[in-house]
């Protein structure tokens, strides 16, 4: 059989297949032999039926079944010579009546990933953001550090400020009537979530000392007894405590887990705010080196890529919704700002996919085993587990292909940022980009590994569907929810083979 493409736009492709005579009236002699063999025919044993008779009463339903067939293996036939990589569901836009005695001849319309002809890649100009830390950033660290180790202490000296617990004997009246009384509870005085309003009357009290008064308790007061009344209060302090924070010391710093007393405490701290600060700069210029490789090199994407590139932004940030108000992922819904803003960035997402993809294969970049054994490591160092574990994990969701996807992504990005230009200010050129922030761990993995799956739009169903591609999320897309509103990870789903168009062939008599 023959297949000619021709393009009608830069991602949307013509096939039409033109199968021989010969290899149509084979197909059907094949198609009414095994009907032979099946057929039950009143007044003829089975298998003995004649032709004749089959062809008058399965003609049309053997024509459609023949051509289904020979559309579905012209198509998977001129996708493997041609070397098209689909990304939608084809469309069958005409087909000829078989007959067996003439050519057999359709036409399929069909969007490809475009193969992109790259006009610049070295020399662009990108911002790299400077990843300096101060003195005042380590100060604050330390005191976060301080923070996090402050202890309660007993208060016997001064009065009850804001800040304090504050334990009281407790009783609150509505006229005569006891609404809630404690023999001792804890009492924040900062905003007490079960008494909420009773800490007005608490603050500047002493231990052992009666506070007495009209209380209007806040309507957010988890004590349904007092929420939104007022009511009689009488308060004895039995106690006072404060949250102590230490003053930085060698001591400290050892008992935190920090060698080499309060100046190592300050180094260790300040290495760890410089690893992040260089992480981050770098992912952020690795973003700006996409919007600036897209600018540079304009094309068309095809729109079924960008939603399937959508459906795994909004799948990954209602995962991330969801990791962090604990609410299911499938309750969550967002704005029609918040979906522009997603549409738009599915654009960038895919069209950066297409060009890394278009880089690697153009500059021959690859990945070893070695670059894969030290991305494990490197992974394990941040779970703090073992490679083997790590590697396992890996193994057993089936994610290491996506891992040396990612990593090649990350070497072409690399690779890129190397041959650029680095400006000391952001660039203006209308793309909406979309930083990455630094890989997650496989737990975090898996979350994208099922967002990338995300559903692709149905057009004809077939009856046998083509050879499936795994979609993964590139490094580009992983982190979209961090954009900056400029213009409104694994890969944007990658194209999938589509499914056979469903034959619409004529049927005769």
């Amino acid at each position: 059989m023959r297949a000619d493409v021709t393009s009608l736009s830069s991602f949307q492709k013509q096939i039409q297949v033109t199968v021989p005579a010969a290899h149509v009236r084979a197909q059907m002699d094949a198609a009414f032999k095994n009907l032979e063999r099946k057929a039950r025919i009143p007044g003829f044993r089975p298998g003995h039926a004649p032709r004749r008779v089959l062809e008058a009463r399965y003609l049309p339903q053997v024509r459609a079944d023949v051509a289904q067939d020979l559309i579905n293996d012209g198509y998977k036939s001129a996708l493997s010579t041609h070397g098209l990589q689909p990304v939608s569901q084809p469309k069958l836009q005409q087909a000829a009546e078989i007959d067996g005695n003439s050519d057999f001849t359709f036409t399929i319309a069909v969007d490809v990933r475009p193969d992109v002809t790259l006009t610049q890649i070295t020399g662009l100009d990108v911002y790299y953001p400077p990843s300096e830390v101060s003195v005042s950033e380590v100060d604050a660290a330390v005191n976060r550090k301080l923070q996090g180790a402050a202890r309660l202490a007993e208060v016997t000296d001064r009065a009850a400020v804001d800040s304090d617990l504050a334990v009281v004997e407790l009783t609150v009246k509505a006229g005569k009537e006891v609404v809630s009384q404690e023999a001792g509870t804890t009492i924040r005085l900062a905003g007490d979530p079960y008494y909420t309003g009773i800490e007005a009357l608490l603050i500047g009290a002493k231990v052992g000392q009666t506070k007495k008064g009209e209380v209007a308790f806040g309507a957010e007061a988890r004590t349904e007894a007092v929420a939104g009344k007022s009511l009689q209060v009488v308060a004895k302090v039995l106690g006072l405590q404060a949250q102590v924070v230490p003053t930085l010391s060698d001591d400290v710093a050892t008992e935190l887990g920090y060698e080499g007393g309060a100046a190592g405490m300050r180094l260790a701290l300040q290495a760890q705010l410089a690893q992040g600060r260089a992480d981050g700069a770098r992912n952020q210029a690795r973003a700006n080196l996409l919007e600036a490789l897209i600018a540079a090199n304009p094309f068309d994407v095809p729109p079924t890529m960008v939603e399937q590139s959508f459906g795994m932004l909004v799948e990954q940030l209602k995962l991330q919704q969801s990791w962090l108000t604990g609410k299911p992922a499938n309750t969550i819904t967002f704005g029609k700002a918040q979906i522009d803003d997603l549409r738009v960035r599915a654009v960038f997402a895919a069209k950066a996919a297409i060009l890394i993809d278009r880089v690697i294969k153009t500059e021959s970049i690859t990945v070893n085993d070695g670059d894969v054994e030290r991305k494990i490591e490197a992974l394990a160092v941040e779970r703090s587990q073992t490679v083997e574990a790590v590697r396992g994990w890996l193994k057993r969701e089936g994610a290491m292909d996506d891992l040396r996807q990612n990593l090649g992504e990350e070497l072409a990005l690399d690779w890129l940022l190397e041959r650029a230009n680095l400006v000391d200010a952001p660039v203006r050129r209308g793309v909406a980009a979309v930083p990455e922030k630094k890989a997650d761990a496989p737990a975090k993995a898996k979350a994208s590994k099922k967002a990338a799956a995300a559903a692709e739009p149905a057009t004809e169903p077939a009856a046998e569907a083509a050879p499936t591609k795994k979609a993964a999320p590139t490094k580009a897309a992983a982190s979209a929810e961090e954009a900056p509103k400029k213009a409104a990870a694994k890969k944007a789903p990658a194209a999938k083979e589509a499914a056979e168009p469903k034959a619409k062939a004529k049927k005769g008599s």
